[in-house]
């Protein structure tokens, strides 16, 4: 687990240090909020189309393999993006990036495989800490080397998260065990037997009751996260004036919250209150702080309160609804089920991003934040009918 772990860490390092200058370097070639955000997109649509397919291949050739080869055309991916010096190769490179970010499905479905039930929620927190560690040091390092020279530059960045994702896949490919039980070559005669008989078709993951509307959940959470990274560089330059240096200030504080909440908060909260619970509290902070964000003045104080709150809130959603649904996928499955997960979220973020900049380009620097309060509701509501469903069968 700590070499997983550790891995993923690595990998979301790079991925963060690009995040903070991804938005100015869309401004120095010419592009716009709306460029920018459709920049993201890009990523996720390429991880939507992809992520199943990983997830798929994990469960066949296991997950160390699977893994190692994400790492791998990360690293390639990055070192495409250094040497892009127009917005189209941007779109090249992030599209390459968004076709190797299946290794978070396949990172979670190993660690389904090496806990049970009860610790289930609590593997899928530390996965979310595990992110938000990546964005917190990410973004702080991406800010100072894309600020080198004196205007904002992708080659260093770029660089060091080609480096990061290599070190990543070294990592994995040597020191990582098979978690797959059937591909582990430790199976006892059980997992032997089930290993002989073939994977049951993708579709079984989406025939259980509830599961479309579970899946829906990842899609929506998806939407109110990724505007929340999307929009907050602009809204921090068009609000507060800040450059690439202090964004990167801002979100590595807000990916120590994320972190500090997914390590510590996530296995006592699943303890007591069960997952469906928890996603309401969760929601409920996430409330908060949209209505901060959206009815407060725009300060710095203002920002330092409301997007932890925002962020941290819903983020709950990550572990809670990967615990739910690695529990009710055939063990079999777990790639493929997770897989879907990862590509659900990433579709989420295809449109996430583009509604917030539609809204922002159109409307005002607060006005994102009205859909990502929606997202936040939803989710409430999608738990709260879940209980009740649970607690009458």
């Amino acid at each position: 687990m700590p070499i997983i772990l550790f891995a993923i860490f690595i990998d979301l390092l790079g991925f963060g240090i690009i995040v903070p200058i991804l938005p100015f370097l869309t401004l120095k070639y010419g592009g716009d909020a709306m460029v920018g955000t459709a920049l993201v997109s890009i990523y996720s649509l390429m991880t939507f189309l992809a992520g199943p397919l990983w997830g798929r291949l994990s469960d066949r050739i296991g997950r160390r393999p699977a893994l190692a080869a994400t790492f791998l055309g990360s690293t390639v991916a990055y070192i495409a993006l250094a040497f892009s010096s127009n917005l189209i190769m941007l779109f090249v490179a992030r599209a390459m990036s968004g076709m190797m970010a299946g290794n978070v499905g396949i990172a979670m479905a190993a660690m389904s495989d090496l806990t049970d039930e009860s610790n289930r929620g609590r593997a899928m927190g530390l996965i979310g800490a595990t992110f938000g560690l990546g964005f917190a040091f990410g973004p702080f390092i991406g800010g100072l080397l894309g600020s080198v020279g004196g205007e904002p530059n992708i080659f260093l960045p770029a660089l060091a998260a080609a480096s990061f994702s290599c070190t990543a896949m070294f990592l994995t490919a040597r020191f990582m065990p098979e978690t797959s039980k059937h591909r582990s070559g430790e199976d006892d005669e059980e997992s032997a037997a089930e290993a002989k008989k073939p994977l049951p078709h993708w579709s079984v993951v989406l025939k259980s009751p509830g599961q479309l509307a579970l899946f829906a959940m990842f899609f929506i959470t998806a939407v109110g996260q990724s505007i929340c990274f999307a929009i907050t560089p602009f809204w921090a330059q068009a609000t507060l004036g800040w450059d690439q240096v202090k964004v990167g200030f801002l979100l590595a504080g807000v990916g120590l919250c994320v972190a500090a909440i997914q390590s510590l908060a996530i296995g006592p909260l699943f303890k007591k209150f069960g997952e469906l619970k928890s996603l309401m509290i969760g929601a409920s902070a996430h409330l908060i702080g949209c209505a901060i964000l959206l009815f407060g003045p725009g300060t710095v104080t203002t920002a330092l309160i409301a997007f932890p709150l925002v962020m941290s809130g819903l983020t709950v959603s990550f572990p809670a609804l990967n615990s739910i649904l690695s529990k009710r996928a055939d063990k079999r499955l777990q790639g493929t089920a997770l897989g879907f997960s990862s590509g659900m979220s990433a579709l989420g973020r295809v449109f996430g991003p583009l509604a917030g900049g539609m809204a922002f380009a159109g409307y005002s620097a607060n006005s994102p934040f009205f859909v990502v309060a929606s997202t936040g509701a939803i989710a409430f509501i999608w738990a709260l009918t879940e209980v009740r469903r649970l607690n009458s069968a």
